[in-house]
């Protein structure tokens, strides 16, 4: 892209295998998402301090944590931060709630403080940085409760984040906001609104809208494992899980995060039984 160069952090296997993506212009650093636990926040800080200029923004695709939690960590307290307004509501509807089930698990790595993004943006809203265009399109539920994409512009050329509405290469997909119906429905809008631009998800490497497809793919054939296996229940037990784990494995050899196969589980079976899928 024109006077663009787009810069990755990934985090390791405890952050989710979370990008997030600097975009370097010749003005300063645009960053796309903060990373789950501190250390990713500091890593993305260096990461930007090192490739001069200031960080002039960030964008939150989409309101999970492994998207937002480093805000204050990656970019401080001064640094604009944007989203879609359904992004940021969401986000500070679940920050505490998430931080209640989780710093448990990940203790001082996950912050203890958190941003809400203040610059919120409507379907469509765009901003000039550094010599590009971001223009920003809310999505509405999807692979979470609340999803958007970015269109992100250097002169002619194109190029689209976006967050979590398709999982990059071997990795099995978050589930448990139980919206999988939306996200379907998402995905064959997707398909067709950017065929033609790089896509650059939050996990996994660039890709074009194949990746979209793959997405499809991995959804119907969970959908119709966890429709067999609950038979109309609400729920599945442990070891209903289990099996939904391996026929899901079996689905997609090799892939990381088959741990996300049983955590949403009941959210899908859920929205299955209440005919809310599609």
């Amino acid at each position: 892209m024109t006077d663009l160069a787009i810069h990755t952090y990934t985090a390791d296997e405890l952050g989710i295998f979370a990008n997030s993506y600097l975009l370097q212009t010749p003005d300063g650093v645009v960053l796309v998402d903060a990373g789950l636990r501190v250390s990713d926040g500091r890593a993305i800080a260096e990461r930007a301090a090192a490739l001069d200029g200031p960080v002039l923004a960030c964008f939150v695709t989409h309101a999970h944590p492994d998207h937002f939690n480093g805000l204050p960590y990656a970019v401080g307290d001064d640094v604009p931060v944007y989203a879609g307004a359904a992004v940021a509501k969401t986000i500070a509807e679940i920050a505490e709630p998430k931080r209640e089930q989780w710093q448990p698990v990940y203790g001082s790595e996950w912050p203890d403080r958190y941003r809400i993004p203040e610059h919120l943006l409507g379907d469509g809203g765009a901003v000039e940085l550094g010599g590009l265009r971001i223009t920003l399109r809310e999505l509405g539920a999807g692979e979470s409760h609340a999803d958007s994409y970015l269109m992100v512009e250097a002169g002619a050329e194109r190029a689209a984040f976006i967050g979590d509405l398709a999982f990059g290469d071997l990795m099995h997909p978050y589930t448990a906001d139980g919206h999988t119906g939306a996200w379907l429905a998402l995905l064959d809008r997707l398909e067709r609104e950017l065929a033609g631009v790089p896509l650059h998800p939050g996990h996994g490497a660039p890709a074009d809208t194949g990746l979209l497809s793959a997405q499809r793919r991995y959804l119907l054939a969970f959908r119709q494992s966890v429709l067999r296996i609950a038979d109309g229940r609400p729920s599945l037990t442990e070891e209903q899980k289990a099996e939904l784990t391996r026929q899901m494995e079996a689905f997609l050899p090799q892939a990381a995060l088959s741990w996300m196969v049983g955590l949403g589980a009941d959210a899908v079976a859920r929205e299955l039984a209440e005919g809310a899928g599609g």
